[in-house]
């Protein structure tokens, strides 16, 4: 392999590397999930499909959701891309996209959020619940 291709192919992983790490969502998958989860912190967790349409509506305001919270020390914000992580989607009882479960401190016996899908509820919601006094990022 030429230098140049080497340098490229080091700065494209660098790249993909710092903005996974920079991540305000928690990417869930089977490996971890009960290590983020259930643990010290309050989750509120998205269950979705990248082919669903709902989902991809919500996904910016479940990102800035997760850019606002980034600072919350009891609060975890999470994902789960459901075509990839089966079992995990089926455990929680997901039968369709988005579904948005908040799992309490310590438990996994999620409550189901039911709310409008907008970052202000969903803010409103994980205050509530997690007892963060958080307001959205702009």
């Amino acid at each position: 392999m030429e230098k140049s291709q080497i340098w490229l192919t080091f700065g494209t992983l660098s790249l993909l590397a710092a903005s996974a790490m920079a991540a305000d969502v928690i990417v869930l998958i089977e490996e971890n999930f009960h290590k983020e989860v259930g643990q010290d912190k309050g989750a509120l967790v998205e269950f979705y499909a990248p082919w669903c349409g709902h989902c991809k509506k919500l996904a910016p305001k479940y990102e800035k959701l997760g850019e606002s919270l980034k600072k919350a020390k009891y609060v975890l914000i999470g994902k789960v891309d459901c075509d990839e992580h089966k079992s995990v989607c089926s455990k929680y009882g997901v039968q369709g996209y988005p579904t948005i479960q908040w799992f309490p401190k310590g438990s996994l016996e999620p409550k189901k959020y039911e709310g409008p899908r907008t970052a202000e509820a969903l803010i409103e919601f994980v205050n509530r619940e997690g007892g963060t006094f958080v307001f959205i990022a702009f």
